[in-house]
This record gives C-alpha cells, structure tokens and sequence, in this order.
C-alpha cells in the first residue's frame, strides 16, 4: 500500500490536556519523593530575556482604582503622621492592598522619586507580589524587580520597586539601595514581618531609608504582647503597632464570608495512647529536675533555657535537657501522625467531593514529610491532589499553584510556607490536620480559606474549616489560649468527639477554656499562698534575699521589705514574680509535675515606685568626705554615684571571703599575705571584717556594690547601706586559676 495522503485528524492542541498536566505534577512530585536527599532548587537560574525600559508613569495608580475600606483610609492617615509603624491585620483583610494605597499615597502626594523596597519571607511571597502589581498597578513590568528565587533586579535601568526575598536582602539589599543612592526616597515594607525577628532580617535594618512599614497578622511572639513587641528588635526598627485589625473585626466589617469551624478531637488508638503516656511521664519527670534548677518563667522561655542547657555538655542536668528536648519531639511527631488523623482527612475530603465535586480543598500539615505522606494518599483515591511545600524546586511551586489556581487541582496539601502569605482564590474547605500549638499559626491557616468568592450561580458560598486534634493530650493546650467564639463569633465553632470509623459526637463546648483574666476574680476569693485560679499576667520583677526588688530595665522599687517577704514566704526562696497591671496582685509559679503552678501572694495597695529619675550628681569629693566619718550600716545618701562593680559578692566560707564570678569560674580579691599590692590585701581584710561587725548586728549580707567613690554598699529593701570606703581597692587574680579559689 502507498503512503496515506490523508490529514492527521489528531489535533496536536488535544495531545496534553488538563487531566495529563495534573498527572504529570504529581508524577513529579512523588520523584521528588524518592530523590528527596537532593539538593534544593529554589534558588535556580531564571532566563530572563533583555528589555526595553518603558516610560514611567509620573502619577501612580497601584490599587487599580479599588475603593478603600474605612480600616484602610483610617490605618493610612495614622501612619503617615510618623511614617514607619507596624500594621497588625487579620489575614484576608487586605494588608497587600493597604500597602500598596499607602505607596501610591506617597508616590502621589510627598515624593514623585519614590522607591520601595518589599521584603517578603517567601518566594511565593515575592511571585504573589509581583502579579499584584502588575495587575492592579499602572506600572509597566520593567519598573518592577525581583531579588531572590533565581532573580537579580536592583534599582537601576528604571526600576522602582524591588520586591525582595528575605535570605537575598539580608545579604544584598543595604548595598544596592547605598550603590543606587536612593535612601532618601525609599519606603521599605517588611511583609509577614513576624518572620523577620531573626538574625536575617536584622541585616535588612541596615538599609537606610526614609519609610518604613511593617504587614503581619500577628507580628508579636506568641508570648508577647503588644508592649512587648514595640520594645522588640522589630518593633524598635519597623516601629510599634500602630493599628490593628482583628478577624473579629473583619466580621463586623463583613470582610469575611459566612463560615463554621468544626474542632474533632480524635481518640488514639490502644498502642498509640500507650507510647504517649509513656512519653509523657519521662518529659514529666525531666521538667520537674530541670524546672528545680530554674526560678518560674513562661514556657517559651524555659524551652530556650532547656535548650541552651542541653548544648553545654554532657553533665547530668545536661543530659536530662536532652532527654527532655528529645522525648518532647517524639510526642510531637507522634501526635501528628496519629492514624485517626489519616482516616478523618480521607473521610472528610470524600465527604466534601460527594457533596460538592468543584469543592477546593486546603489541607494544613506541620512538616514537609507528613505533607508528602498525605499527597500519596489521596493520589491513592484517585483525587485532584497537589503539595506545595518550600523544599521544592521554584517551577515546581510555581506549575502546581497555577493548577490549583485554574482548578485543574482541586486539593493542595501544604506545610507552612502556604500559610504565611499566599491569597488562595475560592477555597471552600480548609482542613487543619496537624497544627503547633502557636494560636498566631492557626489564626494564619484560619485567613487562608476565609476568602470571599461566590458559586457558579453568582450566590456566596459558606467556608468550612475542620480542626483535627488529639483529645486528652497536649493538644488541647491551645484552646486554653484563647476564647474562640470571641476570636472568631459566638456560634461558629462545633466540637466535637470523632472516634473513628464512627459519626462523630458534638460536644457542649471545647475540650479547655482560657483561664479568667484579673478584672473576673474578687479579692476576697484570695488567700495568701492559694493556688491562684487566673491567668499568670502582669510585668515581670524579681527580688533577692536582701528585700530588694528589680526591674527587667535594673530599676529598683522603694520600700520593698513587706513585698520581698511575702514573695519568699510563698515562693520558698527569692526569685521572680508578677503583679497584675490594674488589681495589682502578686502572684509567683511554683513547680508541680510538668506545669507551673501559679499562686497568689498579696494584694498591692498601691502602684511599686521604681527610682527611674536622673538624681543630681554630688561631688566625688564631698562624698569621700561623706565616707571618711561613716560606720558600717548608716543609710547612703548618694545613690546618683555610678556603679563601678556591681557583681561582687560576700560569702561565709573561708572564713568569710568577696567573690565575683567570671568566664570559667569564680575570682577571690587576694588578702594580705597574697596581695601583690599590700593595701589592697588590708582593703579585703577589713571589709570583710566590716561585713562581720554587721553580721553580729543581724545583717544578712551577700550581695554587694563598689561605686565610683570606692564606697562598699548592700541594697535592702530598695535603699542603699554603707559598709566601707576602699583606700586602694581590692585585687583579684587577673584570670580564673584553680589554684588560687582561696583568699
């Protein structure tokens, strides 16, 4: 037979259709699965053609003639009175376009050079920016570059904006903004600044400029409050909260569209319930070895000291951090990988496509592996299934956003580089598998998914977001955190019990609720030494055997005798403690099991009186005068002095001995017949006899103060005592030797 003539009737246009496109992603992600040990690529090369420079327009329009919501036009005029500050706005409420209207404000009305400088954690961050702009602005796309994921761009050739990943302007963008002497006209926007408290983004702060503006649903840390954050590295050099916009907020405003929470506490099973006890109880017991040696502090706190612990060494109270870091972990991960949570996600996406097959579905993990472990199981049911997580490559990332954006995906299954930041368009479902217990991580994933949109017909559609958490476990320690129905609106949480493969069974309310604040708890309900039923609040002091009371700033409060007393009488030892900022009431934590106990000591009668004044300065020389006539123990009247050395101590042994610690050690001032500089050596001698005259008087002296007048003091109660003017002053051994510990 001859060759056929005849057309091809296969159209080439038809060869690679939508369903092909989502098979092969996920045939590459589940490559990425068994090459996973690769390096990452995020940082690949992009080919970016040559380009011509396009005309600048000279007014601005970056908001594509969006109408403002009040919050905006009210958030704007507040901080262009100072030009920096912090914008604290629930996720979906439009932060990208409150800074977009705050550029083009100032671009419009205070500097036609402007320049801005964006930072953004992510390079899905920068990507999403970048379409932002040229969607809505009047930019030409030569005027918008990109520094990070592969991009290059500076401030020359045109550019106005740079849009900046945070690992590249940490390294990068101070010398381009100096190389192109634009300070003075650059507005720099850190987004989801709360990413950017470490080391990383201090070098951003590096860069000079004119404005600056920093975006976060929930910029302070999850211990923190707002004041605690404007006193922050952050907040000190983005600026302090200058205007906050809650989802509570938002509601009210009807920013959000109709939607419910369903919280499932799921039950572990026999062998699974048994590894947790018994990983409960080694933490248990490792908490309460570590927290005898540590005096109170949150939890975020003593996570970091167990930790620092735990890298000196290998002596015992180190090996019990790392047994405790270790075992914390390994319940974690055993929770996350619960095998209820598993079956409830199968059932519950199933549930949703039965009922509504165009549904789109997010799904929130904690790590990359478990995310990857629950793509290949719906990719086993045959569903529309995509990961997004930051270990993949950048056209990886970007392929498989663009699927679910176009609805060729219908479920993405992401760790946390999708829960800061990215706009997913009409998400019906969001489902929280696994979940720190940060209330800022769930308020985020919560802003994922409550975005308006409307069905085919033009109606809105209601968004749902299920919960899944461990009943009886750690996990429930969030909803002690934070009431919901305030966070979110009475009547749009359901809880319930989920024993799989059972219905589940809706509960009365959550499995914890917050403690009540100060204000709900009557005086009278207080007995000194009582466990205190409300939340450990207030600004944190400490005191020291010697009735004294501090500050975080150093400050020291007045008249703090009865104070110190009863802290120690409560407390067992001197050490940390709180007062609530408005019905003043003492409270200190007490160790018990692997919690914190708080207590309640007293009631203030009145507001600590901190010395934080500048005191008139006294003359060196009448205060020697003053010094030459004093006796051990008549009060100081010269507390303006500066303190020359104030971590020296007296201690009983050897006969009674000053110490100061040191790098290594402890240092012991030289006496008499050790001295190389022999008044010296009779300075230690008769100090210390000093400190014994008053011992035998009833003073308890341990620590002590050389000021710049060489005067020796001891603080009680607030109120500095003299004990004795040096001659010469006191020698120690200029570096730590074993051998040299004695006087």
């Amino acid at each position: 037979m001859g060759t056929s003539n005849r057309k091809s009737r296969i159209d080439p246009q038809n060869l690679f259709g939508d369903s092909d496109a989502l098979t092969l992603h996920q045939y590459r992600l589940k490559e990425w699965m068994v090459t996973s040990g690769r390096k990452r690529s995020d940082e690949e090369t992009v080919e970016i053609p040559p380009t011509t420079v396009e005309q600048i327009p000279s007014v601005w329009k970056l908001i594509g003639g969006i109408t403002p919501h009040p919050w905006q036009t009210e958030c704007l005029a507040i901080w262009r009175k100072k030009g920096r500050g912090t914008v604290k706005v629930v996720t979906g409420a439009g932060k990208t376009l409150e800074a977009l209207l705050l550029a083009e404000t100032l671009q419009n009305e205070e500097d036609k050079e402007l320049r801005v400088a964006i930072v953004v954690p992510t390079i899905v961050l920068m990507l999403q920016w970048h379409d932002e702009l040229l969607q809505h602005g009047n930019l030409p796309g030569t005027a918008i570059g990109r520094l990070g994921g592969g991009y290059d761009d500076d401030f020359r050739d045109g550019r106005r904006i740079l849009i900046c990943v945070l690992a590249s302007a940490s390294q990068r963008l101070a010398k381009l903004v100096k190389d192109a002497d634009v300070d003075q006209h650059l507005l720099l926007i850190a987004d989801e600044c709360h990413r950017a408290g470490a080391a990383e983004m201090s070098k951003v702060f590096k860069t000079k400029r004119r404005w600056v503006l920093g975006l976060s649903a929930t910029p302070e840390r999850e211990d923190d409050d707002d004041a605690g954050y404007n006193k922050s590295l952050l907040g000190k050099q983005v600026g302090p909260i200058i205007y906050e916009f809650t989802l509570a907020d938002a509601i009210a405003a009807d920013l959000v569209p109709k939607f419910t929470i369903n919280h499932y506490g799921l039950t572990m099973g026999v062998d699974e319930r048994r590894a947790y006890e018994a990983l409960s109880r080694s933490i248990t017991d490792a908490m309460s070895q570590l927290k005898a040696q540590r005096d109170g502090g949150s939890d975020g706190d003593f996570f970091a000291w167990a930790r620092t612990v735990a890298s000196r060494g290998q002596g015992e109270l180190a090996l019990t951090a790392k047994r405790f870091i270790a075992n914390f972990a390994k319940r974690r991960e055993l929770l996350n990988h619960l095998e209820a949570r598993h079956d409830a996600v199968i059932e519950l996406v199933e549930r949703e496509f039965r009922h509504n097959p165009e549904a789109r579905v997010i799904l929130f993990h904690e790590s990359i592996a478990a995310v990857m472990d629950v793509f290949a199981d719906l990719c086993d049911h045959g569903l529309p299934v995509i990961a997004e997580h930051s270990d993949l490559a950048g056209s990886v990332r970007e392929s498989g956003l663009d699927l679910f954006r176009r609805g060729i995906a219908r479920i993405i299954v992401s760790a946390r580089s999708l829960i800061e930041g990215f706009n997913v368009p009409a998400v019906d479902v969001g489902i929280i598998v696994a979940s720190s217990g940060s209330v800022r991580q769930r308020i985020q994933s919560l802003g994922r998914v409550l975005r308006r949109h409307r069905g085919p017909t033009g109606e809105e559609k209601t968004s749902c977001v299920h919960v899944l958490y461990a009943s009886d476990s750690s996990d429930e320690n969030i909803y002690a955190k934070v009431h919901w129905d305030e966070l979110t609106g009475v009547d749009r949480n359901r809880f319930y019990r989920w024993d799989l493969p059972s219905e589940p069974l809706l509960q009365d309310g959550p499995p914890r609720n917050p403690l009540p604040s100060e204000t709900q708890i009557e005086p009278g309900s207080l007995q000194p030494g009582s466990q205190y039923p409300g939340e450990y609040e207030g600004a944190e002091l400490t005191c020291d055997s010697q009735q004294n009371v501090s500050n975080a700033e150093g400050n020291y409060a007045k008249d703090t005798a009865d104070l110190a007393k009863a802290v120690i009488a409560v407390k067992g030892s001197a050490g940390r403690f709180r007062v609530t900022p408005k019905r003043r009431y003492v409270l200190v934590r007490m160790p018990v099991g692997d919690e914190w106990e708080t207590r309640f000591v007293t009631r203030l009668s009145t507001p600590l009186r901190f010395q934080v004044g500048k005191q008139a300065a006294v003359p060196l020389a009448e205060v020697s005068a003053w010094g030459s006539t004093a006796r051990p123990g008549d009060r100081y009247p010269f507390p303006a002095v500066p303190v020359a050395d104030g971590q020296v101590r007296y201690k009983q042994k050897l006969g009674g001995s000053i110490s100061k610690k040191v790098r290594g050690g402890e240092l012991f001032a030289r006496r008499a017949d050790k001295a190389e500089n022999a008044r010296k050596g009779e300075d230690a001698a008769r100090l210390v006899a000093a400190i014994k005259e008053l011992s035998q008087r009833g003073q308890r002296i341990s620590r002590i103060e050389i000021n710049d007048a060489r005067h020796v003091l001891f603080r009680e109660a607030g109120q500095l005592f003299f004990i004795y003017a040096l001659d010469e002053g006191l020698e120690f051994p200029q570096e730590y030797q074993a051998e040299e510990q004695s006087p």
